[in-house]
């Protein structure tokens, strides 16, 4: 596999990464646009699929996505977390806006990381009605049993932030399930919520 073109206009047409159960992903987080930008030229390789660098919205961070044919191929991990898909499910829509959702647990388990991913999926099931703007949910499970990240596309950062203030919903959803799921036993408070843009993408030729 050769080292991915960059290809901005990518981007531009639509063409989200879209995560893949048989790969696994690389998720890092940077202070700035820049250095997002810069650290393709770190990640090439062979071995490498697919990388997307997004810039913060509301804020200054900035977040890279990478997709690797395996542990064993990925270069330069500078110990950032492993991940690999376990659910994830697709709508309609149009994305403009990334939310990365991490969630921090107590300790290794990788019962308890399924457990609780499958847990948000009955609280999403209890919906009455689906948040207008959502298309996209994509749970990852960290290799080390720590960690859990939801690669979620939305219509909008407008169109997240208003399913966040929505009337009874808590910040989160509306029924009674979605306490649960916020107060799971061996979850910490490291976890983070923020939304980004995408600025660049690269795929393997």
């Amino acid at each position: 596999m050769t080292k991915p073109e960059i290809s901005e206009t990518t981007i531009h047409k639509g063409q989200w990464p879209t995560p893949h159960g048989e790969l696994v992903a690389v998720a890092r987080e940077w202070p700035s646009a820049g250095a997002a930008r810069a650290s393709f030229e770190a990640r090439s390789g062979e071995g490498l699929v697919s990388f997307t660098a997004y810039e913060g919205i509301d804020h200054d961070g900035a977040f890279t996505y990478e997709q690797w044919t395996s542990e064993d191929a990925i270069r330069n991990l500078d110990g950032a977390p492993v991940y690999r898909l376990y659910r994830g499910n697709r709508g309609e829509g149009a994305p403009g806006c990334l939310v990365v959702v991490s969630v921090e647990f107590e300790g290794p388990d990788e019962q308890r990381q399924r457990d609780w991913i499958d847990l948000v999926f009955t609280a999403l099931d209890s919906e009455p009605v689906r948040p207008e703007g959502g298309i996209s949910g994509f749970f990852h499970v960290s290799t080390d049993g720590t960690r859990v990240l939801n690669y979620a596309e939305w219509t909008s950062a407008e169109a997240h932030l208003a399913a966040l203030a929505a009337p009874g919903s808590d910040g989160v959803g509306t029924t009674g399930v979605w306490k649960k799921v916020q107060t799971y036993p061996g979850m910490t408070a490291g976890g983070s919520v923020k939304r980004y843009r995408p600025i660049l993408s690269a795929v393997a030729a």
